[in-house]
């Protein structure tokens, strides 16, 4: 092969949602607090640095076992934030898997008598390797278990 690389981009894309039987402001205090990110992320450990309440440019760094370096935790920015709605956050790519972005999303839901929120999880990551396509069934599982442990952390 001549000139450039030759392998292609790869998109993968999970959307998942779920509606809890949950009050919208007690699903947003709980997904949008940093402290509180390992009562549904699949996380072990949370730092962060900026301001207490997250918005735009905040940076979290996550270790995913409790055995992991500090130096080997992922940095986490949020790009994009709704207060009360919805937020982006670019994940720094690891030694296994792509730069990513998770959007949480919560809306609302008419629930007869009752409050519901519609959550809204939603991954894409972008990778030179066609294995990655691969591993969109993964993604899906792991963001239905994180709606299944916000559910029982809202409940």
């Amino acid at each position: 092969m001549t000139g450039g690389d030759s392998a292609k981009t790869v998109h993968v894309f999970s959307s998942v949602e779920r509606v809890l039987e949950a009050d919208p402001a007690r699903v947003w205090m709980l997904v949008a607090d940093p402290s509180r990110v390992g009562e549904w992320g699949a996380v072990a450990t949370v730092g962060y640095m900026g301001t207490e309440l997250p918005r735009e440019g905040q940076v979290v760094f996550v270790r995913t076992r409790r055995w992991q370096r500090p130096a080997a935790a992922r940095r986490i920015e949020v790009e994009e934030w709704e207060a009360g709605a919805r937020y982006r956050c670019v994940l720094q790519p690891s030694r296994l898997v792509p730069k990513a972005t998770l959007d949480v999303e919560i809306h609302p839901e008419p629930a007869g008598d009752t409050v519901a929120t519609r959550v809204k999880l939603i991954q894409r990551m972008e990778a030179r390797s066609p294995a990655a396509s691969g591993v969109q069934w993964l993604v899906d599982r792991r963001l239905l278990k994180l709606l299944d442990r916000i559910d029982r952390a809202t409940r």
